[in-house]
């Protein structure tokens, strides 16, 4: 994460390093299902190892897009299901159509 506080959605997708790519991925995969972090890096095409540094799924998952979904106590990988009710997700996937419409 960067230090710096955002003012805007459209500034945290800016500052964040792969926040484009990670939601491009969130919005590209079916959302019924859980997710590793490196199956969401795959979908975004970024290596887990960049996510790593800027932990933008916590991010996000403070945001209401995704939902922490494995045993926070326990030793597994992280999991993640996208929450499709969220207002970040809709707009997100809102947006996307649009642009995708007037190409």
């Amino acid at each position: 994460m960067t230090d710096t506080r955002v003012q805007s959605g459209w500034e945290l997708v800016a500052a964040e390093d792969e926040a484009a790519a990670v939601i491009a991925g969130l919005l590209a995969v079916e959302p019924e299902r859980e997710y590793t972090r490196s199956e969401l890096a795959d979908a975004a095409g970024v290596p887990l190892k960049t996510l790593y540094l800027v932990d933008i799924f916590e991010e996000l998952a403070t945001l209401g897009m995704l939902d922490r979904v494995d045993d926070p106590g326990a030793e597994s990988e992280v999991c993640y299901r996208i929450n499709e009710e969220s207002d970040v997700y809709q707009a997100a996937h809102q947006f996307d159509e649009v642009v995708n419409d007037n190409r």
